[in-house]
């Protein structure tokens, strides 16, 4: 036989908020994928303005030297140089710059005219002019050599010659220090798909470096650059981008999927089930739901409920056909006997002597009797049935005191075992179920009864009176059954003293047919023993 696989729960309150925060956790993480990207953009244009800056300074240097000159006083300036990495030889760069945290600046002020640099410095940036107008065909970097003081003697733009020593990235490097910032870019330019994407984005990257010959400052180098947009990654990435979309698409689906097998199935299900019961076919229902544990508790509750329910209307309509087939027989009996004596004394009266008269009347008032007692006895079991109480706890020598039975008839023992005791139990109900076990008693022809406490504090009722025959052992609390028809006798007493105690959780049972007759009353639940009591 396979193994069953362990089962497992959750609530539904558990599973709807893990499934809003999954649900939420999704734009979230795209939210912040797309920002760390960005900023993975600026700081990948950023390594790319180092190295180009790197270059541009390697190639400034080489040119002063292949120049040559002997006046250094007007081409250079001392400066405070950062000895981090002094005699390593590797002075490396890493980006620093972060969308989430670098402050992002206004535009680069406009330079000042009417600036002269040095001669000397002039002749050599003039040399760098041509080159670095050509490199930005390719690097789309905007690139400016200015001298030590700031004044540009090479660029890729129309600026040659103007004083920017003012702007935060030359004065930086002209102090000898390395710098990069974010600006905004002076004109958003709207473009169409098909023009250059990286003109879309609104802020440009800014990289300033000295340029150091023989411990002096000959100049400074400042490049910029439009970081690649978004939409430019994310095109240039379209593919990634579609199996991205392909994977939420999957994660949503499985989402509903797991949505449907965990709720929507089950509810379903349970909604076609209670609709069996309202038409009749619920029967067998509870083995065929065993083998569909829902997950979520709250659902497996409900399916619970659905399939007790199922099981108590079986039950309820099970017992209410076999309860109307008792009183049908019951009362046709008596019915019938009270039918014909009419029917006689209508056809016979003037010939019948009043002996005769008598007896049929007799039999007819004896009839009826027994018919108001049947009633009596079918009203008090529906109340017994129907009742809704909350049991609580009471004194169980205060309840015996009062119990209401004929002094005369029976002599009621309390057991000393009972002194002081209490129990939950519902006490109207289970005085008059106990009043009905004393009644049975007195029409058993007992004189006394004995009410004490076991071990297990469950209650003996003891009583000296015929007992029960072997035969009739297992038919004792079925309705109607009784051995004494002809005295009277309805056969409801013990069906109605179990369902009165049944509101007080509780369950009558028989331990000991005679010598003495021991009913024990036991807490629920209760499983009873099929096998009969000793004698």
């Amino acid at each position: 036989m396979p193994s069953r696989r362990p089962h497992f729960s959750v609530s539904l309150r558990t599973f709807l908020v893990g499934l809003s925060l999954v649900v939420l956790t999704l734009p979230i993480a795209g939210i912040q994928v797309m920002r760390i990207y960005e900023s993975a953009l600026v700081r990948q244009t950023e390594s790319a303005l180092i190295a180009q800056a790197a270059f541009i300074a390697s190639m400034y240097r080489a040119a002063i030297i292949e120049q040559g000159t002997q006046d250094w006083s007007g081409l250079s300036r001392a400066v405070v140089i950062d000895t981090e990495n002094q005699g390593t030889g590797w002075v490396p760069r890493p980006p620093e710059l972060d969308l989430a945290t670098s402050p992002i600046l206004p535009p680069f002020p406009d330079g000042l005219a009417d600036a002269q640099p040095h001669p000397y410095a002039a002749a050599v940036g003039g040399r760098l002019h041509p080159v670095l107008k050509d490199a930005q065909l390719t690097t789309l970097a905007g690139i400016r050599v200015v001298d030590p003081w700031g004044i540009i003697i090479a660029t890729t733009g129309e600026d040659l010659g103007q004083d920017i020593s003012h702007g935060q990235e030359i004065n930086t490097a002209l102090r000898g220090q390395n710098i990069s910032l974010i600006r905004r870019k002076e004109d958003i330019v709207e473009t169409l798909p098909a023009d250059n994407l990286s003109r879309a984005s609104k802020v440009r990257v800014f990289v300033a470096s000295p340029i150091i010959l023989h411990d002096r400052l000959v100049g400074a180098v400042m490049l910029s650059r439009t970081p690649p947009s978004i939409v430019q990654a994310l095109y240039a990435k379209r593919w990634l981008f579609f199996q991205g979309a392909i994977y939420l698409l999957a994660i949503a689906l499985s989402m509903a999927l797991i949505t449907y097998r965990l709720m929507a199935r089950p509810i379903s299900r349970l909604a076609h089930q209670a609709q069996q019961i309202s038409l009749g076919e619920g029967r067998g229902m509870a083995a065929i739901n065993r083998h569909h544990k829902p997950r979520l508790k709250e659902v497996a509750k409900l399916q619970d409920a659905i399939v007790e329910m199922s099981t108590t209307l079986e039950q309820r309509a099970n017992y209410l056909q076999d309860f109307a087939r008792h009183i049908s027989h019951e009362f046709k009996t008596p019915l019938a006997s009270i039918r014909g004596a009419i029917e006689v004394l209508g056809d016979h009266r003037t010939a019948m002597s009043e002996e005769q008269y008598q007896t049929f009347v007799n039999n007819i008032t004896a009839d009826a009797q027994r018919l108001q007692r049947l009633t009596e006895r079918l009203n008090e079991l529906a109340r017994a049935d129907l009742g809704q109480t909350q049991p609580c706890t009471h004194l169980l020598t205060t309840l015996f005191n009062n119990l209401a039975y004929d002094e005369n008839q029976i002599d009621l023992v309390i057991d000393d075992s009972v002194e002081g005791q209490e129990q939950i139990l519902d006490a109207p109900s289970f005085c008059a179920a106990l009043e009905v076990l004393i009644e049975n008693a007195a029409q058993n022809k007992a004189t006394q009864v004995t009410i004490a406490l076991n071990q297990q504090q469950n209650l003996i009722i003891r009583d000296n009176g015929s007992g029960i025959s072997q035969g009739n052992a297992e038919k004792i609390f079925e309705p109607f059954f009784t051995t004494r028809r002809e005295t009277g006798g309805t056969g409801l007493g013990l069906p109605i003293a179990q369902a009165l105690l049944s509101r007080s959780q509780k369950v009558l049972k028989l331990v000991q047919l005679r010598q003495p007759t021991t009913f024990e009353i036991l807490s629920e639940p209760f499983v009873l023993d099929s096998s009969i009591p000793p004698e």
